[in-house]
């Protein structure tokens, strides 16, 4: 299974979703990846979301930004976008993808938007971390039937 998370930027929240989940997956043959749909190719992730995710016990310090592609699609078994907005965005372009694309909320069973700490303070950021090791525990659940 291969699982793709999408934000807007690819350099917050579908960065630490993958390192959260990464962990939440490991040795069970699924794969997790991240893009942005309006990403700046190649760049970081933001100081405050590498400092965040180090906390938990993760580095992006490879992590680099990248646009989704229809490739990232048609190789995605599962696409979880942060907001609702994320998930039209897709449907939108890449409407092939519509029985697999949910936002992460709508996946785990708990619904809403994650918020965008992008420009905030460091407990923005963990406060999104936070959220989403909640709603990825729960989506993991599924990932495993």
């Amino acid at each position: 299974m291969n699982i793709l998370f999408v934000c807007t930027g690819n350099t917050c929240r579908s960065p630490m979703a993958e390192a959260i989940a990464s962990s939440l997956v490991e040795g069970g043959g699924i794969s997790v990846g991240s893009a942005g749909l309006s990403a700046w190719d190649g760049s970081p992730a933001s100081p405050h979301c590498a400092a965040c995710v180090k906390n938990l016990g993760f580095s992006l310090e490879s992590h680099r930004a990248r646009t989704l592609t229809q490739d990232m699609v048609d190789e995605a078994d599962l696409i979880l976008t942060m907001t609702n907005a994320h998930k039209e965005y897709i449907l939108k372009i890449f409407a092939d993808s519509a029985d697999k694309t949910y936002t992460i909320g709508e996946y785990s069973g708990d619904g809403g938007d994650v918020s965008d700490p992008y420009g905030l303070d460091s407990g923005a950021y963990e406060r999104c971390a936070r959220e989403l090791g909640r709603l990825l525990k729960a989506a993991s659940l599924k990932w495993k039937l």
